[in-house]
């Protein structure tokens, strides 16, 4: 699962130019734009024909900027980015990324604030990671 998540993190840092993270931010203060990636370790289903495992499992992608509309914006940047492309893994032969079959409403983040700013606003996109074992 690392390799996948550091192929999403420095494909999104390329494509849409903004800092990439995985799970928590690790700047103090990031620089605006950015996105934060989250997924679990990798949650497998049982092929019944065969006996293998396949992955099957979520990523959420977190996009968070200065304004709600600034959101919008990065959103459609992070979505074509992200649709079509393929992760790379050391174990799996991932899917090809559908666009995201849930979106959450923007919200702002009132446990953050950016000085002279206020309070960023972010939406979170889910989409599906599907792969078999190579």
């Amino acid at each position: 699962m690392k390799r996948l998540v550091d192929s999403l993190r420095s494909h999104i840092t390329d494509q849409v130019g903004c800092g990439t993270y995985f799970i928590e931010v690790d700047d103090e203060q990031p620089a605006y734009p950015y996105v934060l990636l989250w997924t679990s370790a990798g949650s497998l289903e049982s092929n019944t024909l065969d006996g293998s495992r396949d992955l099957w499992d979520r990523l959420g992608v977190t996009m968070v900027h200065t304004t709600s509309n600034n959101v919008l914006v990065l959103a459609q940047k992070v979505r074509a980015a992200l649709t079509g492309f393929i992760p790379q893994s050391d174990t799996w032969l991932v899917e090809t990324l559908r666009p995201p079959f849930d979106s959450q409403p923007i919200d702002r983040d009132r446990d953050v604030s950016i000085p002279g700013v206020g309070y960023p606003s972010f939406a979170v996109d889910l989409y599906r990671l599907a792969g078999t074992a190579k």
